[in-house]
């Protein structure tokens, strides 16, 4: 049996289509899940008055981000797009990958360090690890498509 996990990480060099909707579905469960979390460690305050409560709505703002711009590849590099090669935005493309893969690392990274905050070391428990648990595979996912994307030639990468 496939699961549509597994349905998502499909490549699709033309990164259009269930390929750029998968992306954009898990970003948006990362984001709320995120967004739950901020609610979560608000509540918390009284007994965690260390939790940094921005921390997870910055990191919400930025899968949001990232979700729009992962919409915005895909509008630049679906067929007809553009009008010829070399035009503006076909040359904006593999740019805009690059950054957005940099930006999900760098999403990544938050969430793993938003997470060792309230993970384990005998810290009061806030409520966040099922949401945590919903964030992290989705997050991964996303991450892997857009590297796997990458790779297979939407957007070479090169330093």
């Amino acid at each position: 049996m496939i699961s549509t996990q597994e349905t998502r990480a499909t490549v699709r060099p033309d990164f259009d289509g269930p390929y750029l909707e998968g992306m954009a579905w898990d970003l948006a469960t990362v984001s709320g899940a995120l967004s739950e979390i901020a609610t979560t460690w608000r509540r918390a305050l009284p007994c965690r008055p260390d939790l940094p409560l921005d921390l997870p709505q910055r990191l919400a703002d930025m899968a949001r981000r990232l979700a729009a711009d992962i919409r915005s590849l895909g509008a630049l590099g679906a067929p007809g797009a553009s009008a010829a090669p070399g035009t503006p935005g076909e040359e904006r493309a593999p740019g805009l990958a690059r950054e957005m893969s940099i930006r999900m690392s760098a999403l990544s990274q938050g969430a793993d360090y938003a997470r060792a905050i309230t993970a384990g070391g005998g810290a009061a428990d806030v409520g966040d690890t099922p949401l945590w648990e919903l964030l992290r595979p989705a997050l991964r996912r996303t991450g892997r498509t857009l590297t796997t994307s990458l790779a297979a030639g939407l957007a070479p990468v090169s330093a």
